[in-house]
């Protein structure tokens, strides 16, 4: 497989800005004076205090990514006959990822912040507007896909990742039932304890930048993952230290001062998250001190539960290890490919962390996803 960049591979958006369609509205690319609109149309219906929040990190957001290769960041409708800054009606945003597609180079974009004015649904729009954005990068990518969205995706051909694990560790939920899944957790992690290795030195670090040594980190540990976002020090420091709203914690394990492995998690008195992980792939016993680290740090911050989300089978044994249940609700993940493979799906980690679901917190972030 040849690596794809932006000149080898040019999508419908570059090529047709702007596109008539059967139901009266004109798609073109996204314009420095659209944002306000934006901005504005996702927040209809949503939680009190939503448009705050997506106006404080839309820059950062779409703007400001180390991955950016220079694709327009949000693919817009406007109803025919109106000036051609006219309201916009319709929406789907990207995010470029420098990814590794069966561990080869490649640019994909996720798709995000999908919205079609409730006025203008039941036209056909949402069609359109997904076929479009299904041809904007040589893969796409799509995760916490909404239900109204998702049958749209699957009709263009977007693949449905079976095995997005969703895990909850449980500090110190209320009730009868929050009870025994406090207990559950506390079991599973007694049962499953392994000895620590004494000669790795566990740290934690609130809203530090990373250095150059994570870059070595990964550069020693990606040919262990066939299909991932590259996690490189710019897109980390980008996605956790620079958030304007969030700050992250980092876990940090060493061995005789060199970094073998980090762990990131975002702390919330009702529900904290484990975001991201870059280490080798395949060390689960790493991966379960971190995140046994990572709960005992966040108990002590005061938590009821911590959750994580994954595709990762080593990831998702070491957590287990660490205490942590599944949960019998699952996110969507989807991919739709635009090269010459039928096998999309193999291989792929993925954590909370990836697209924009950590970006938001409470109920506008579950709003404000695909």
């Amino acid at each position: 497989m040849q690596n794809n960049d932006r000149a080898a591979y040019q999508p419908v958006l570059a090529s047709r800005p702007a596109r008539r369609t059967g139901t009266p509205l004109l798609f073109r690319s996204f314009r420095s004076t659209d944002q306000g609109d934006i901005v504005t149309l996702l927040s209809r219906g949503r939680p009190a205090g939503y448009l705050d929040i997506k106006s404080a990190i839309f820059d950062w957001q779409f703007h400001r990514n180390p991955h950016s290769d220079g694709r327009s960041s949000f693919l817009v409708g406007t109803p025919n006959g109106t000036p051609s800054d006219g309201t916009i009606v319709a929406l789907n945003g990207f995010m470029p990822a420098r990814i590794r597609f069966h561990h080869q180079p490649m640019l994909a974009s996720w798709s995000c912040d999908t919205y079609v004015s409730p006025a203008h649904r039941g036209q056909g729009i949402g069609k359109e507007l997904i076929k479009l954005v299904s041809n904007a990068a040589p893969l796409m990518l799509g995760y916490g896909i909404s239900d109204m969205s998702d049958p749209i995706f699957h009709a263009y051909d977007w693949q449905l990742h079976p095995h997005v694990v969703v895990l909850f560790y449980h500090i110190a939920e209320g009730g009868i039932a929050g009870h025994l899944k406090n207990f559950g957790s506390k079991l599973a992690r007694r049962t499953h304890e392994h000895r620590p290795s004494y000669a790795r030195e566990l740290g934690c670090e609130d809203h530090t930048p990373f250095s150059a040594e994570v870059d070595e980190l990964w550069e020693a540990s990606r040919s262990g993952y066939a299909s991932v976002v590259e996690r490189d020090s710019a897109y980390l420091n980008w996605k956790y230290h620079e958030h304007p709203l969030h700050r992250y914690i980092t876990y940090s394990a060493r061995f005789h001062g060199r970094l073998q492995g980090l762990m990131i998690a975002r702390h919330d008195p009702e529900e904290s998250v484990i975001v991201d992980y870059c280490g080798p792939a395949k060390d689960a016993d790493l991966m379960s001190e971190l995140a046994g680290a990572a709960v005992a740090d966040l108990a002590r911050r005061k938590t009821l539960r911590v959750r994580c989300e994954t595709t990762h089978l080593p990831l998702i044994d070491a957590l287990h290890r660490a205490g942590f249940l599944s949960s019998r609700h699952g996110s969507r993940f989807r991919v739709r490919s635009n090269l010459p493979t039928s096998d999309v799906l193999s291989g792929w980690f993925l954590m909370t962390g990836d697209s924009d679901n950590d970006m938001m917190s409470g109920t506008a972030a579950a709003s404000s996803r695909t």
